[in-house]
């Protein structure tokens, strides 16, 4: 289980070079845009198991997933070559959060062959690699390298990673969120990359069970989505934090189910039944519990939900531009909207929100997609005479996003119907009144009135 990262680049001369500290932390600083300016959208995940040749012994299975465009490749004989070096080194944490000695390290190559330059380019195709090494019980630091042979690029990442104890009489492993798997040959590709941007056909996890005799449980699983503004989702794949200290959570959706664990291993395939989910940083957590003697082991992933139709949404250029109007300036506005032609028109469009994002080396725009997302959901939650976005509520949602907490009240013979919008994470609250019945919620005061704040 991945407790926290924090990536860095740095040139192959510089390999000894000052470590990065990054116990429970994540900061996104300069660091983050100089690793994915060499390896945009790579992903690590580490998951530990029990070793089936070592009794009740630690195992941790290592997956890495690399775009092709990340990577140079090189023009040979038989098609087009790219090869990486990884290599691996677990350092032991001391219960004083102190490092302790190297534990182990572990080195591997991976190689790709292409037949044409197209696929060399193609944001689709990714290479996975899968490796494992033994470790004991405990929390270490991981530190990852990654080496792109045919150019000077590398990456180092260093990950606070705690390996399970299975020493207990039942335990269970880490989860892994899979891409897809096949039930007949029960092969299971991983998903490293935990940012979703679709979860039909439910949430599909892996994990393992092991008890040292047949035992009657119950099997509760859970998913349980993060307080707005708790975290910061389009990291998530970066940062994969199972336990987030002081923020609440909700339970988005529960089962249980009564089992009978065969002694040994088991394994569970399972596709939890989440469509719709909104955007957000989410944790499942699986949890045995016996009857008697309660809970007896725990795993937790998190993982995040990003939304995809942006790519929809703007394809009606003169709408997508017209509802920047919450977050461009009246001047930005006048520049993209006056411009001459269809096509300079765009270019403006494209050229406002590459000012605007986060996180300029990779494919997605997260300021985009999380602003087009708002006046989507607006429009889908608060139309009625006009857009929703064009609405007060859809002002605020667009604004502000998601408020923490919302009351409503109906109509009584002393109130109109009202909702409390209130943000804690900002000191803000708002009230929408419906003075006409026909769910018309105004704002009683303006978003810039001093007596919106709670403290």
């Amino acid at each position: 289980m991945i407790t926290g990262s924090r990536y860095r680049k740095r040139a192959l001369l510089l390999r000894n070079a000052l470590c990065f500290s990054i116990l429970f932390a994540f900061t996104a600083s300069n660091a983050l845009s100089q690793f994915r300016s060499s390896f945009p959208d790579f992903a690590v995940d580490f998951v530990s198991v029990r070793d089936a040749g070592a009794g009740s012994g630690s195992l941790v299975d290592i997956y890495t997933r690399i775009p092709y465009t990340s990577l140079s490749f090189i023009a040979t004989a038989n098609g087009f070559m790219a090869n990486y070096h990884i290599s691996l080194s677990a350092i032991e944490i001391s219960e004083t959060d102190h490092l302790r000695n190297l534990i182990k390290t572990k080195y591997w190559d991976a190689r790709i062959i292409t037949n044409t330059y197209i696929e060399t380019q193609s944001p689709e195709l990714l290479d996975l690699s899968t490796q494992s090494i033994e470790l004991n019980p405990g929390r270490y630091i991981f530190e990852l390298e990654v080496a792109d042979e045919n150019s000077s690029g590398v990456l180092v990442g260093e990950f606070h990673v705690v390996v399970k104890d299975f020493s207990a009489p039942v335990s269970m492993s880490d989860i892994t969120i899979l891409e897809s798997y096949d039930e007949e040959s029960f092969s299971i590709v991983p998903r490293v990359d935990t940012r979703l941007t679709s979860a039909k056909g439910g949430l599909k996890i892996f994990y393992e069970t092991y008890s040292d005799r047949r035992r009657e449980l119950k099997i509760v699983r859970e998913v349980l989505r993060f307080q707005p503004g708790a975290g910061v989702p389009e990291l998530s794949g970066l940062l994969d934090t199972a336990v987030r200290e002081g923020v609440s959570t909700s339970v988005v959706m529960r089962e249980e189910e009564s089992v009978i664990l065969p002694q040994g291993r088991s394994q569970h395939l399972i596709a939890l039944s989440i469509d719709d989910l909104k955007v957000g940083a989410y944790s499942v957590r699986v949890s045995l519990m016996d009857p008697v003697e309660g809970v007896l082991d725990v795993s937790e992933k998190s993982f995040s939900a990003l939304w995809g139709g942006l790519a929809e949404h703007i394809e009606d250029i003169d709408n997508a531009i017209s509802q920047m109007e919450y977050i461009a300036k009246a001047d930005e506005l006048k520049i993209i909207k006056s411009a001459a032609t269809d096509i300079e028109r765009i270019d403006r469009f494209r050229e406002f929100w590459q000012k605007h994002d986060p996180t300029p080396d990779t494919i997605r725009n997260e300021k985009m997609e999380e602003y087009y997302y708002r006046v989507d959901s607006a429009n889908r939650h608060y139309s009625a005479v006009q857009d929703g976005w064009k609405t007060d509520r859809g002002y605020i949602f667009v604004t502000y996003g998601e408020p923490d907490y919302v009351e409503r009240k109906s109509h009584t013979f002393d109130y109109e119907p009202y909702e409390l919008w209130i943000y804690e994470r900002m000191g803000r609250q708002f009230i929408f009144v419906d003075k006409t019945g026909f769910g018309d919620y105004q704002l009683l005061l303006p978003a810039w009135d001093e007596r919106t704040r709670l403290y």
